[in-house]
C-alpha cells in the first residue's frame, strides 16, 4: 500500500514542480536567483520520493509467505515527509504565481467586450493571452481554489493524524543498532555503568533507574 502511496507522491510533486517551472518560464522570473532557488526546493521534494521509492525497491525481501515485499521503512518515512512537503509545494505555487493567481480573465472573457484588451495586455513575451490564461488557471486549481485546498488537507491526513503516522514509523523502527552505537562509542554497554552520582561515587543501574 505504502509503495503505491509514494508513487502517487511522486507524480503529484513532479505536476507542481512542472507548473512551477511553466509559470516562472513564461513570465521569465526563472532567471532569478531566488526564484531558482525556491523550484530547487519543489525539485528536492520529487528526488526525496524517488529516492525513498528506489530504496525500497533495491531492499525488497520475500516476506513469511513468500511474497516479494518492498522495504517498508523509506516508504514510511516518505509517507512521514510527503503531506509536510505538500503544503510548501502549494504555497510555492502562491508565492511564485502571486497576483496572477486573482487576476486571471475567465474563458467568457476571451469573447467579451474587453477581449481585445485581455489580448494586448495579459499576453506574455512566451505565451499568447489564452494560453497564460490556461496556465494560471491551473495554478490556481492547484493552489487558491476550493479543489486545491481540499487537496492540501487530503494530504495533510491522508494516513489519519500525523503524530499517530509518526508513532508507527517510531514504533517500526529498528532502533538498537543505533543506541548501541551511541554507548559502544561511549564505552558503556549498558549506558548506565560508570556514571557518578553527586558525591563522585558510582552508582549501580537499579540506583539510577529509581533515582538514588
Amino acid at each position: 500500500m505504502m509503495h503505491q502511496v509514494v508513487c502517487k507522491n511522486i507524480a503529484k510533486a513532479e505536476f507542481m514542480v512542472g507548473l512551477l517551472c511553466a509559470m516562472t518560464g513564461a513570465n521569465q522570473r526563472d532567471r532569478a536567483p531566488q526564484t531558482q532557488a525556491q523550484i530547487a526546493e519543489a525539485m528536492c521534494v520529487v528526488e526525496m520520493m524517488k529516492a525513498c521509492l528506489t530504496t525500497s525497491e533495491v531492499n525488497a525481501r520475500a516476506d513469511q509467505w513468500g511474497t516479494m515485499t518492498p522495504d517498508r521503512m523509506p516508504l514510511d518515512a516518505a509517507r512521514n515527509v510527503f503531506p509536510q512537503q505538500y503544503q510548501r509545494l502549494v504555497e510555492l505555487v502562491q508565492l511564485l504565481g502571486s497576483s496572477s493567481l486573482m487576476a486571471t480573465p475567465a474563458e467568457a472573457d476571451l469573447t467579451s467586450a474587453i477581449a481585445g484588451d485581455i489580448d494586448t495586455y495579459f499576453a506574455l513575451e512566451n505565451l499568447e493571452s489564452p494560453q497564460r490564461i490556461g496556465l494560471f488557471r491551473l495554478a490556481q486549481d492547484a493552489a487558491v481554489s476550493g479543489f486545491g485546498a481540499r487537496q492540501a488537507l487530503y494530504e495533510r491526513f491522508f494516513f489519519g493524524a500525523p503524530e499517530r503516522v509518526a508513532g508507527m514509523l517510531f514504533q517500526a523502527y529498528d532502533k538498537e543498532p543505533l543506541t548501541k552505537r551511541i554507548f559502544d562509542f561511549l564505552g558503556r554497554p549498558d549506558g548506565l555503568a560508570g556514571r557518578t552520582d553527586g558525591s563522585g561515587q558510582r552508582g549501580t543501574a537499579s540506583e539510577a533507574d529509581d533515582g538514588r
